[in-house]
């Protein structure tokens, strides 16, 4: 079974009129900026270092039977990411573990 993706040729894309229309009425709509903290640009900083952290990934090889490989690579590109979400879950989900041990 593949996966399924759309893909959007942004080069050739063309808006419709009601589109255009509804994007052209935004232009002199005041922006509210009131709902947005108001952070420093160390706390900003801050935050920033945490999601770069967060989106650490830490190359690992494994050696699996060749059938497995090609199941995991029929679901197509992004098969790793989906590999990657599967051993986070079963980090959250022990009981998971335990049924393969």
């Amino acid at each position: 079974m593949g996966m399924v993706q759309r893909v959007i040729d942004f080069d050739n894309f063309q808006f419709s009129e009601e589109s255009i229309a509804r994007l052209n009425a935004l232009d002199n709509r005041p922006i509210d900026y009131s709902d947005i903290p108001d952070y420093s640009v160390e706390e900003l900083l801050k935050m920033r270092q945490k999601a770069i952290e967060i989106r650490k990934k830490q190359m690992f090889s494994l050696r699996l039977k060749t059938s497995t490989v090609e199941w995991w690579k029929s679901l197509g590109d992004g098969y790793t990411t989906i590999m990657a979400r599967l051993l986070d879950e079963a980090t959250r989900n022990p009981e998971w573990v335990k049924k393969c041990l």
